[in-house]
């Protein structure tokens, strides 16, 4: 895909990474596979298309020319009937709602698309390894995707805590930034595309422990997405935020960990706990609000 539609296909192949099959997955955007990864046959390819709309030019592009050289195409799509769809081997339909999006800053499709990424595949992986969806780790991941919508209203309901931070933060910096590690590496990106479309402003976007290296110079204001993390991995972000504000870079960050690791930040906001390869979603809730 391209746009929200590229971050929510880097959700879809970190729920494929989850299981450690054999299959190689890489997320990756249409116009970089048009560009630089074809091959003269791709028979043994299997693509996931991501579009709300189905009629992104780029997208449907990179599908016929990926069709051509012999690969299939599963396509994720909310609108039923668009080009996507009909050229596509099969479809999972979002169905997310009016099929002709209104809002360039649209949030429906991102999660619905999240979601059904996460369900293909689980489905995809048990069917090469039969009986993965009983194991409990498969179990787990299932019966917390079912909780989450709940759990999405409880992080709506911290509104005006973040709203609190946004107007004591915002306006402070000319510079913005979002950050995270590992699959808030997802959550990171889609943030700063909404602040940016919303804002109309250019925003950086990094790996958390890359950003002391980058520009903290200019002292911008960072959104360090830190959410399903723990151990030593929780402990390094703590201590980025800590370099962070050193540099009088001003950090709000989102995480599910309550304890004292980042009792130094100012601004944090805190959203329930998960099962820590779906953390990141809560974590884009709260970078949405």
């Amino acid at each position: 895909g391209q746009g929200t539609a590229a971050v929510a296909g880097q959700a879809c192949a970190h729920f494929f990474n989850v299981f450690n099959t054999s299959l190689e997955v890489k997320s990756v955007l249409a116009t970089e596979v048009s560009g630089f990864a074809l091959h003269e046959d791709m028979s043994s390819y299997l693509i996931i298309a991501v579009s709300q709309s189905g009629t992104t030019t780029d997208t449907n592009r990179t599908v016929d020319l990926l069709r051509n050289r012999g690969a299939s195409v599963i396509a994720i799509v909310n609108r039923r009937g668009s080009d996507l769809a009909t050229k596509s081997d099969g479809v999972f339909y979002t169905s997310s709602g009016r099929d002709v999006e209104m809002s360039v800053a649209s949030t429906k499709a991102f999660y619905s698309q999240v979601a059904a990424g996460s369900i293909l595949a689980i489905a995809i992986n048990d069917i090469l390894q039969p009986g993965l969806i009983q194991q409990p780790k498969t179990q787990n991941l299932l019966e917390s995707l079912i909780n989450l919508p709940e759990l999405m209203r409880k992080t709506l309901k911290t509104r005006e805590h973040i709203s609190n931070i946004a107007k004591r933060t915002v306006l402070s910096r000319r510079s913005w930034a979002t950050v995270g590690n590992g699959p808030n590496t997802i959550s990171a990106r889609e943030i700063r595309i909404k602040s940016s479309e919303l804002c109309y402003k250019a925003i950086a976007n990094d790996v958390t422990e890359d950003k002391k290296h980058i520009d903290l110079s200019c002292e911008p204001l960072i959104v360090v997405c830190a959410t399903g993390l723990n151990g030593s991995t929780a402990d390094d972000v703590s201590k980025e935020v800590s370099i962070f504000t050193a540099h009088k870079a001003v950090p709000v960050v989102i995480s599910d960990d309550d304890s004292e690791r980042f009792e130094n930040c100012k601004n944090l906001i805190v959203v329930p706990k998960t099962d820590p390869d779906l953390s990141f979603i809560l974590g884009c809730v709260a970078g949405h609000i």
